[in-house]
């Protein structure tokens, strides 16, 4: 076991060697206790300063306004195209800045108000006070997951439920998870196999600005500091992303074998990346590589990729040229829609009651809804990766979280950046007790005072769905960084439980979905929090200040959206530029029609076309049984690291299309995550993390700014349309000429040159 030195009171808390009379190792231990994991061995320091203010004027006033910003940001990106994202790099760097500007210039002078006194400016924007903004900012900057019900009803059904409801909705979807995380800290938090790998970039940024001794000293190429090292990168980054990001659309959906035959149906079927799987599609746009390729563990990336490839550039190839289950019927290869069996567009509006459940009468008299193949498989392929997820954890990590609860109830030994936190006073569980109580008792006002068709009863049932399966999905995720998501067994429960109810499936499914994935960030933020030895309690504080704050700036702006780009949201007409688009709106609803309009006993029978998705369950959790008795067999082989979840777990996200980046992101992976940390370790420990910052934080200004300043953020007025060239072939009419798409692939008109029939 390790002493704790209180050095002095205004130095740094450091973890010293361990105890003489105990037997040690002359050549290990003389090193100070550190974590069993290499990676956080090389990003997380082991000091320490317990005097240092956390929650702050400062946090208040920067975490508010980032919170604010970061929301709005999010939810734009909820409505293109590209799958941005709000960095959290970006608010570091800003707020670090406008930080140390407060310290300076605010008064000092204590202010009482009853027995409390305070001060507007406590001291240095210290590296806690900056974290917790991060942590913040981070809960709030988040695309609500209730965004999918409200923009369904809006857009699909011209519903738009009233404010308070829509605000209430995704307050309590936001933070019913907070109960569980109080509970399941001590298994998915406390031991260290439960890494949480994006903290650790996160952890080595924070250090990066404040100067920690740590990171002061490292000298970059050129002699550069650590710190101008990144600026360096993020503003080449910045500078270069205008490219795919505004000017050449092209470059993002940079699909090159179409120019072979642009024309030609199956070219563009096979290697249009828009509508299509995009077999050996690049994309220069770094949102679309992403900084966790240069640090996630090597495995689960090669899993992740790899199970991307198979499904989108193996399997789909071989359907659509032997046209399976009909495939070539449909208008677009990859689509969440809903068709007829002749391949005409399913609409389901005319065929709704009142209370929008399905008119039996109505739908006998017409033709059946079907699914195309793609769609189909990728219900499937969810369940092998939910099931495969709770195996995998159970055969492979079981024993490490049966571990993990005897060392807390027993006090037995634990991570070191575990022990550090036991300066401070611990969080107790009725805190987490009684907001959960709170939240589930809003959540069912909300249910019923908004006709949400959800019965008090089915939100209990979903709430207790997200407890069973948040321990082995979140445990997933920590470990390996990929996890599979909650929302198809959810709305297959709902559809059996309440059948013909689509409002009540996507409700079901938001608050059983988002009680597991709300949890799982808020416990991510708590590993953050043992890394940067936040003080519980005001972790507490700023992670709920957070989401509430993050889900009243993204129902405004959702609103926003919806009124200026309701055409292109809805599929009634289509952006020629490829920016805007509904398809994450789309998906949500076309899984409500399928679930809980139709419901799963008509289109999951037995006797029906989709009948063998449910196979999935069981291959999902046999593979990782068979897997454990290999490597019984076979020692000397690493069986678990093929993870059958991880492969599978991202094919649902491309069912829509838009499949681009894959080829880049896997030469990412291979070079940093093989190559540099296997041959070149101190090199990856001294620039992995640091470019991943640099990178991401980069495109995510760009994203910014062309927000605000180009497409119509601070708006009307800043609405600046993409110039027409070679790399972005807009017409003077607004559309792309002879092409489909922006990449010149597919014929616009549907008179194809070969490869399949017109349609």
């Amino acid at each position: 076991m390790s002493d704790k030195h209180d050095l002095d009171a205004e130095k740094a808390y450091v973890v010293d060697e361990k105890k003489i009379d105990e037997p040690i190792d002359l050549v290990e231990d003389l090193e100070p206790e550190n974590s069993k994991i290499e990676a956080v061995r090389l990003a997380i320091p082991l000091t320490d300063d317990p005097s240092l203010p956390v929650i702050t004027f400062r946090f208040w006033v920067l975490s508010f306004i980032f919170a604010a910003i970061g929301a709005v940001v999010s939810q734009y990106y909820y409505f293109r195209a590209t799958t941005g994202t709000y960095s959290i790099y970006f608010v570091n760097l800003v707020t670090f800045g406008l930080g140390v500007l407060l310290a300076k210039y605010l008064p000092v002078a204590s202010f009482t108000i009853g027995s409390h006194s305070f001060s507007l400016n406590p001291g240095p924007f210290n590296i806690k006070e900056h974290a917790l903004i991060g942590i913040s900012v981070n809960t709030a900057a988040n695309c609500a997951y209730a965004i999918d019900i409200l923009s369904s009803t809006d857009l699909m059904l011209n519903y738009r439920i009233p404010p308070i409801g829509a605000i209430l909705l995704i307050i309590t979807t936001q933070c019913l998870g907070y109960g569980m995380a109080g509970s399941l800290r001590k298994y998915l938090v406390y031991p260290a196999e439960m890494v949480w790998w994006t903290n650790l970039v996160q952890v080595v940024f924070y250090n990066a600005m404040h100067g920690t001794e740590k990171f002061k000293a490292r000298n970059m190429a050129g002699r550069l500091s650590y710190m101008q090292f990144f600026w360096l990168v993020a503003g080449i980054c910045f500078v270069y992303e205008f490219l795919p990001q505004f000017l050449g659309p092209m470059f993002l959906y940079f699909d090159w074998a179409c120019w072979i035959n642009p024309f030609n149906r199956d070219i563009w079927a096979i290697f249009g990346s828009i509508k299509g799987p995009g077999v050996l599609s690049m994309s220069f746009e770094w949102n679309s590589i992403g900084g966790s390729t240069l640090y996630y563990p090597f495995f689960s990336q090669l899993a992740y990729y790899g199970g991307l490839i198979f499904y989108y550039w193996i399997l789909f190839p071989i359907l659509w040229l032997t046209d399976a289950m009909s495939i070539r019927t449909y208008s677009r290869p990859l689509t969440s829609r809903l068709y007829h069996e002749d391949g005409s567009a399913f609409n389901v509006v005319p065929l709704l009651n009142a209370d929008y459940s399905l008119n039996e009468t109505k739908y006998e008299a017409g033709m059946p809804a079907v699914m195309t193949p793609m769609y189909a498989l990728a219900f499937m392929v969810g369940f092998i990766s939910l099931s495969a997820c709770v195996s995998h954890i159970i055969c492979f990590h079981g024993a490490s979280i049966l571990k993990a609860w005897r060392s807390a109830t027993a006090g037995g030994d634990r991570d070191i950046h575990t022990k550090m936190m036991d300066t401070y006073p611990e969080v107790p569980q009725y805190w987490y007790a009684i907001f959960y109580i709170l939240m589930l008792a809003l959540s069912i006002f909300v249910i019923t005072e908004y006709s949400l068709e959800l019965p008090w009863w089915g939100l209990l049932i979903g709430a207790a769905i997200g407890w069973v399966m948040t321990l082995p999905i979140c445990a997933m995720q920590a470990i390996t960084g990929f996890s599979p998501g909650l929302n198809v067994i959810t709305e297959l429960i709902c559809g059996y439980m309440l059948p013909g109810k689509p409002i009540a499936n996507m409700t079901f499914k938001c608050y059983s979905y988002m009680t597991m994935y709300q949890c799982q960030g808020l416990l991510q933020d708590l590993k953050l929090s043992i890394y940067m030895k936040i003080p519980p309690r005001n972790m507490f504080v700023g992670q709920i200040w957070g989401a509430i704050l993050g889900g009243i700036m993204n129902y405004f702006t959702m609103i926003t959206i919806i009124d200026a780009h309701r055409s292109y949201l809805d599929g009634s007409s289509q952006d020629p530029n490829d920016l805007w688009t509904g398809v994450n709106t789309q998906v949500y609803w076309g899984s409500a029609l399928i679930y809980g309009a139709l419901g799963p006993q008509r289109m999951f029978s037995s006797q029906g076309p989709y009948g063998f998705i449910f196979w999935g369950f069981l291959i999902g959790a046999v593979i990782p049984v068979i897997q454990l008795g290999l490597s019984k067999i076979f020692p000397k082989y690493q069986w678990e690291k093929f993870n059958v979840s991880v492969f599978f777990a991202g094919i649902g996200y491309y069912v829509g299309g838009y499949c681009n980046g894959f080829l880049f992101s896997l030469i990412s992976v291979i070079l940093f995550g093989f190559y540099l940390f296997r041959y070149h370790k101190s090199w990856w420990s001294k620039y992995a993390f640091i470019l991943a910052v640099g990178l991401d934080t980069g495109a995510a200004i760009t994203g910014l700014v062309l927000f605000l300043f180009f497409s119509g953020g601070l708006g009307p007025r800043f609405v600046v349309n993409p110039p027409s060239w070679w790399a972005n072939y807009v017409t003077p009419q607004g559309d792309n000429g002879p092409y489909m798409d922006v990449d010149r692939c597919g014929d616009s008109s549907g008179n194809w040159t070969g490869g399949a029939l017109s349609w």
